[in-house]
């Protein structure tokens, strides 16, 4: 039997060993995993992912002694969103990560994400209105905000200067409507060798995604019910059948706007750094003189504009929810993380930055772009996509191409492609 004084000396010796262990522990580092990609994430080159981050966490590793924050490198975009389910499915999520647009609704109905609401209500430092328009309000699901948006790729209208100098057409303005747009297309194409085959064009790419951004056509209630038999979507398909109609079935293609035989092209501001002929970039486009203006809208007083986001947000199953909130912010919020965004990314910053910056100022016209110019379309009223599945959207093209191809009446065709889908989304 061990005696009483030794018993003591024993308890004083668990104490002691068990303060030691509680010391090692509190001096380790809180570890917090990131999850990106690297490369572009709009299908367009991009080298300067890493760069980018890890200057981010540098300063967030120095504000925050005793954090590291780790990430795996080399993750290609293509290949992120089956190492993200990967992650999940072993119980691995990191603690923040990128999200892209068509897995966003998906991670907050499974449960994957947190919701932020508590932290955006009790953090005085969080201003959610110095978000452009409509960019916050993307990450939301069920009034419950999952998301934050990290960078923002909207879509503008490809303007060939050359050729409508040539015909003696004065550039757009950023007020220019659908009647505006119509009129030059109509103006502009031809057959100028005269061998009876239209060899220039108004316009190529524009689709019915784009006529109904125009003219703010919502597809589906809040419901999610889709309804297509709207004046709004006739309109829109009438607008296509009429563009349709001045090519007399000569439709242009990609290397008749390389060839700067197209007046117009709709081109996301990804493309548009990455094609813009400076001696850094992909030289494409480079035998005539272009620039990018917004879209058009319906009416020159109202504005619209459509393109996709990329969103961070922190697990459900997080440790460090303080710690996580502070790294989404320091990506998604930081005034210097978003001007980074700017400076090294391929889309445009989801906060509104001060446009007259001699930095932000002087990038966008080293690369052919003005920052009022952005400013302005990310100022437009947003464009929500609907979500629907690759089968949907076959269904949509299809028939939708068919109506601008036919003579059916559009009523009619309408009222049957909404009861198709709304049947076929049903039975899912």
């Amino acid at each position: 039997m061990i005696s009483k004084p030794k018993l003591r000396w024993v308890a004083a010796g668990l104490v002691v060993f068990a303060l030691a262990l509680s010391i090692v522990y509190a001096q380790r580092p809180a570890v917090i995993r990131l999850g990106i990609f690297t490369g572009g994430g709009w299908g367009v080159p991009s080298a300067s992912t890493y760069a980018f981050v890890d200057g981010i966490l540098e300063r967030f590793e120095a504000e925050h002694p005793g954090v590291r924050v780790e990430y795996d490198s080399g993750i290609r975009h293509g290949d992120y969103p089956s190492w993200m389910a990967d992650r999940i499915l072993t119980g691995e999520c990191p603690d923040v990560f990128l999200i892209l647009d068509e897995d966003l609704l998906q991670y907050a109905r499974l449960g994957v994400l947190k919701n932020l609401n508590p932290q955006i209500s009790s953090d005085p430092d969080f201003q959610p209105d110095r978000y452009y328009p409509g960019t916050l309000e993307r990450g939301r699901y069920d009034i419950q905000q999952f998301a934050l948006p990290l960078e923002y790729n909207p879509e503008m209208m490809f303007v060939n200067i050359s050729l409508l100098e040539k015909e003696g057409i004065s550039i757009p303005d950023e007020t220019w409507d659908v009647d505006d747009f119509y009129a030059i297309c109509k103006q502009v194409t031809k057959d100028l060798d005269g061998n009876g085959t239209i060899d220039q064009f108004g316009v190529y790419g524009y689709d019915w995604r784009h006529a109904m951004t125009a003219y703010d056509v919502h597809l589906a209630t809040q419901s999610g019910r889709l309804q297509l038999n709207q004046p709004s979507i006739v309109t829109a398909i009438g607008r296509l059948k009429e563009l349709r109609q001045l090519e007399q079935e000569t439709p242009p293609n990609q290397d008749d706007l390389d060839a700067g035989r197209v007046a117009f092209a709709p081109m996301s501001y990804a493309e548009f750094i990455t094609y813009n002929p400076y001696p850094w970039r992909i030289k494409r486009y480079a035998n005539f003189d272009w620039r990018c203006i917004p879209m058009p809208s319906q009416t020159k007083e109202d504005g619209f504009y459509s393109g996709s986001s990329l969103y961070m947000g922190i697990s459900s199953r997080t440790l460090y929810a303080n710690l996580s909130w502070s790294l989404l912010k320091a990506f998604c919020y930081e005034e210097q993380s978003q001007k980074e965004i700017v400076f090294n990314g391929l889309g445009v910053s989801p906060i509104v930055l001060d446009q007259y910056d001699p930095e932000i100022d002087g990038y966008y016209e080293n690369i052919g772009i003005s920052a009022t110019l952005v400013d302005n379309i990310m100022k437009k009223n947003p464009q929500y996509s609907v979500e629907l599945d690759d089968s949907d959207l076959l269904l949509l093209d299809t028939r939708i191409q068919s109506m601008i191809d036919g003579d059916d009446d559009l009523d009619l065709a309408l009222m049957k492609l909404e009861q198709d889908l709304n049947l076929a989304k049903s039975e899912k």
